[in-house]
C-alpha cells in the first residue's frame, strides 16, 4: 500500500508501518500509520487507518477506516502546537473465537489499541523539530476500545492519559506509568492479553528516558479493556536505553521477549528473554552481539510456531531486512533468511541521502509478523514492514517504492492456530 486515498486536508501522505490482527474466523485487519510527506522532519506520522481483508491480494486503500489524525491548536500562551499520533497496537479477540474448552470467548469481537502522541510546537508551514523532544514536548498515551460485528469495525470509546494522570495498571506494578506503545500485538492469555509496552517510573518526567520495557496484562471490565498489572523485563540506566518491546508465546507455553537496545554496544545486540511462569519472572537466554543493525527488532512466530526475530542486517543500516530463526534449544540464532535488500532491488534512492552524510539510503524497517486465518480458511504468517527513502526525512518527495509491504512467510511444520473457532 502506498498513497492514502483520503489524506488530511492539505497533506500528502504515504502509508508506513502496520500491525496485523484477526477480527473474525476468516477476516484479518491491519492498522497502518500514515506519514506526512514533504516536510523536513523525521517520524512525522499522521495517525492511522484500519483495513479489513481476507486475501493479501485484495486490500483496497479506498476502504480505509480512519482511527485518528493529527491535531493542531493554539495553547493558552498563544503558541501554535501540533499533536502527532503514532502507531496503534494492542489486542483483539476475533468474532466467533472460542476458549480452549470450546465455550464462546466472553470478549469475542472486542479489542483495544494503545498509542503514543507527542505534542510539539508547530513550526513553519506545519511541521515540528525533533530537537524539542526533550524540552518542549508533551507525551500522552491513548487507549482505544474497538469492536467488530461482521459489518463494521468501530471505535467505541477512547481515553487520553497525560503527564498529570498517566496510564497505570490497576492492581500491581502501579508505580510504572505505561507510556510507549509496542511494535507487536499482544499475546492471548486466558481471557486476558499480555502486551509488551514501555514504561516510565514514578515521577520521572515523561519526555526523559523510558524507565523500563516489560509486559502488561490487559483485562476487559465494565468500561472496556484496561491494564491490571505490569512486570518490567529490561531496565534503563545511564548507560542503557531500551524501547519497542515485543512478545510471543513459544510452542511449549513459555513466553519470549525482546526489545531494542539503543545505547553504545546495545545498538547491535539481539537479547532474548524467557519466562516459564506466565510472565512473573524472566531470564535472558540469548545475548547475540553484532546480531543486527541499529534499528527496530521484533520477535515473532512462523505459522508452525517457530520463533524468529526480524531486523536489519548488521553492517547494512536499514536497507537490508532479514529473518533469524531461533534454534530448537532456544540458545542461539540460526542463519539469516533474506527478506529484502532494498539497494539491490530498488537501486539508490532518488534523493541521494549520502550527500547529506547519511549512510542510510532506504529505510526498510518497523517489521513484525502475525499468523492470520484468511478467506481460504487456512492459517498464513504475514510479515509487515515499511520502506521509504531516507531523504524523505528532509523533505524529499516519496518514491515509487515508498509505502507499506506485506509478505507471506512459509515454514515446514504444520500450522499452529492462534485462535480456536470450531
Amino acid at each position: 500500500m502506498t498513497e492514502c486515498i483520503n489524506p488530511p486536508p492539505g497533506e500528502v501522505c504515504r502509508y508506513g508501518g502496520a500491525w496485523l490482527f484477526q477480527v473474525a474466523p476468516k477476516t484479518a485487519a491491519a492498522i497502518c500509520c500514515l506519514r506526512n510527506e514533504g516536510y523536513p522532519a523525521g517520524d512525522f506520522e499522521n495517525g492511522s487507518d484500519v483495513f479489513l481483508f481476507d486475501d493479501l491480494d485484495r486490500i483496497d486503500p479506498a476502504q480505509a477506516i480512519p482511527i485518528v489524525r493529527n491535531d493542531k491548536y493554539v495553547d493558552t500562551k498563544g503558541q501554535r502546537r501540533i499533536v502527532i499520533h503514532y502507531n496503534v497496537v494492542g489486542g483483539f479477540v476475533p468474532l466467533g473465537a472460542l476458549r480452549d474448552d470450546g465455550t464462546p470467548h466472553p470478549h469475542a469481537g472486542t479489542g483495544f489499541g494503545v498509542s503514543t502522541s507527542l505534542d510539539f510546537p508547530l513550526l513553519g508551514s506545519g511541521h515540528y523539530s525533533k530537537s524539542h523532544k526533550r524540552t518542549k514536548v508533551i507525551w500522552r498515551t491513548h487507549v482505544y476500545q474497538f469492536s467488530y460485528d461482521t459489518h463494521f469495525f468501530l471505535i467505541d470509546d477512547f481515553e487520553v492519559y497525560g503527564p498529570d494522570e498517566p496510564l497505570r495498571p490497576s492492581e500491581s506494578g502501579t508505580e510504572w506509568p505505561l507510556l510507549d506503545s509496542p511494535l507487536k500485538y499482544g499475546v492471548p492469555d486466558g481471557d486476558d492479553f499480555l502486551v509488551p509496552i514501555g514504561a516510565s517510573y514514578g515521577d520521572l518526567p515523561q519526555h526523559k528516558k523510558m524507565g523500563s520495557g516489560g509486559v502488561s496484562r490487559w483485562r476487559r471490565g465494565p468500561n472496556g479493556w484496561a491494564p491490571v498489572s505490569y512486570v518490567p523485563v529490561v531496565f534503563n540506566a545511564d548507560d542503557s536505553l531500551w524501547m519497542e518491546p515485543s512478545l510471543v508465546r513459544d510452542v511449549d507455553g513459555s513466553l519470549l521477549f525482546t526489545a531494542r537496545g539503543a545505547f553504545e554496544d546495545d545498538n547491535f545486540l539481539v537479547p532474548i528473554f524467557r519466562s516459564t511462569d506466565g510472565g512473573a519472572t524472566w531470564t535472558r537466554i540469548i545475548s547475540k552481539e553484532n546480531g543486527r543493525a541499529e534499528a527496530p527488532i521484533t520477535i515473532n512466530q512462523a505459522v508452525d510456531g517457530t520463533p524468529y526475530i526480524v531486523c536489519n542486517k548488521h553492517g547494512h543500516q536499514r536497507d537490508w531486512l532479514v529473518i533469524q530463526p531461533l534454534n530448537d534449544d532456544r540458545t542461539d540464532l540460526l542463519d539469516e533468511i533474506h527478506v529484502r535488500n532494498a539497494l539491490e532491488e530498488f537501486g539508490p534512492p532518488p534523493s541521494n541521502p549520502g550527500r547529506l552524510g547519511y549512510k542510510e539510503r532506504w529505510m526498510v524497517d518497523h517489521a513484525s509478523g502475525e499468523t492470520l486465518r484468511l478467506g481460504d480458511g487456512e492459517w498464513h504468517h504475514v510479515l509487515s514492514y515499511r520502506n521509504m527513502d531516507r531523504g524523505e526525512h528532509f523533505g524529499a518527495a516519496p518514491t515509487e517504492c515508498t509505502g507499506h509491504y506485506l509478505e507471506e512467510v512459509f515454514s515446514d511444520g504444520p500450522p499452529k492456530p492462534v485462535w480456536k473457532f470450531e
